[in-house]
């Protein structure tokens, strides 16, 4: 999308420039966290405050407010003391201050405890614009940071950037929900590129710097002529959404009629979807404490649509069954290993002593295990016609992350 820039938009970001500079430094209050918050904030400086009605805390933290989010947030000094493994998201802001990015890339290199835990399934929103402008912000994950002379420091799986900063960015997947605006929510909606302070052009700037060194499998969101600045890549078992773009500043723009929610709303939105719609199903054979049986469970519709249920052609008595009706599902990602645990009713199928089916009613309860590296997964079954059965997997898997 070439640059359309106007009269009046020169006139409004001139106007705009002395609030800027006048705005104080805004360090975050900080959101206490307790065993309900499964999303962390590490946030020291909030991103561009402005004279706005939203929250105090920033972009970040009024968007997490308005999609209901269970978030908490520390600061960059924070976060080698606490653990990390309770938490199923995490979100780095833009516009920090050098302490800030110094603190989470000791020694130019993202700290391990939060590469760790993304490996280990965690789902990252990183929003990496630096060398900002805004008030207490100016900092860089580089060393000699926003210097013509910065060499970037080393991101989760290997990746850098190159400071560049353009208001000419372009969608590059119109498929992701980032641009979609599928799981955004109220303020959420359809990102296109259609002109200047719409959604991704005439920022001033609307990116900061392009990332290199990518994962072969990235998917690339949007772009700037001189490479991508939105992206989507696996490392490990967890996930890596990250931005270089403004996405807060456009968020918390100070003149209400300019203001860009959407972008923010969808980032969000989509790796919350990300976080909580995981493979959830098994299927294969057991070697039980009652005998052999071979079982199946879907309970992952969000992700593929199929119907979800439990099934086993033989629960072990050579009896079949089938759910009718699913009544819970627990699940705990931050537990290792991962269990679900899934109640409800269904049909046993027993063959009587005269060779005829029958069909018997039962409240069941199934708990599967995943399969590990060097583990082969279990089930366990209880039925309430007293039979049971439990053992682990002989054949096939228990799939509880992943996408």
């Amino acid at each position: 999308m070439k640059l359309r820039f106007a009269f009046p938009i020169f006139l409004a970001l001139a106007i705009l420039a002395p609030l800027i500079t006048s705005v104080k430094p805004a360090h975050a209050d900080g959101v206490a966290c307790d065993s309900s918050k499964t999303v962390l904030l590490i946030q020291d400086i909030t991103p561009w405050a402005g004279q706005t009605n939203h929250n105090p805390n920033g972009a970040d933290a009024n968007e997490l407010m308005t999609q209901q989010e269970k978030f908490c947030s520390i600061n960059s000094s924070q976060v080698a003391t606490i653990k990390l493994a309770k938490f199923t998201e995490i979100i780095i802001p833009s516009a920090q201050d050098q302490t800030y990015y110094d603190n989470l890339f000791p020694s130019g290199t993202i700290l391990s405890e939060i590469s760790s835990w993304v490996e280990d399934g965690g789902v990252l929103s990183a929003n990496l614009a630096d060398c900002a402008s805004a008030p207490g912000a100016g900092g860089g994950w580089s060393f000699s940071a926003c210097t013509s002379t910065s060499s970037s420091y080393t991101f989760v799986g290997g990746v850098q950037h190159i400071g560049s900063f353009s208001d000419d960015n372009n969608i590059a997947s119109s498929s992701s929900p980032v641009v979609t605006g599928d799981n955004g929510g109220t303020n959420g909606g359809q990102i296109v590129d259609s002109g200047c302070l719409k959604d991704l052009d005439c920022w001033g700037f609307s990116t900061h710097s392009y990332f290199t060194n990518l994962p072969s499998d990235t998917t690339v969101i949007l772009t700037e002529p001189n490479g991508p600045v939105f992206v989507e890549y696996r490392y490990g078992d967890g996930l890596v959404i990250a931005t270089t773009t403004s996405i807060e500043w456009r968020y918390d723009y100070f003149q209400p009629s300019y203001q860009n929610l959407k972008l923010l709303a969808n980032e969000i939105g989509y790796q919350h979807f990300r976080s909580t719609c995981q493979e959830k199903d098994g299927e294969g054979d057991f070697n039980g404490n009652h005998g052999k049986g071979h079982f199946h469970f879907d309970k992952d519709h969000c992700k593929d649509r199929d119907p979800e249920g439990v099934w086993a052609s033989d629960r072990g008595d050579g009896n079949s069954f089938q759910s009718t009706q699913i009544q819970s599902a627990q699940f705990d990602p931050t537990i290792r290993p991962r269990s679900i645990t899934i109640t409800g009713l269904g049909t046993v199928i027993e063959v009587n002593s005269l060779g005829i089916s029958v069909a018997i009613p039962v409240a069941f309860t199934l708990v599967a295990v995943e399969t590990g590296p060097i583990t082969p997964g279990l089930v366990s079954f209880v039925f309430s016609d007293g039979f049971a059965n439990a053992g682990p997997l002989t054949s096939g898997s228990v799939v509880l992350h992943g996408w």
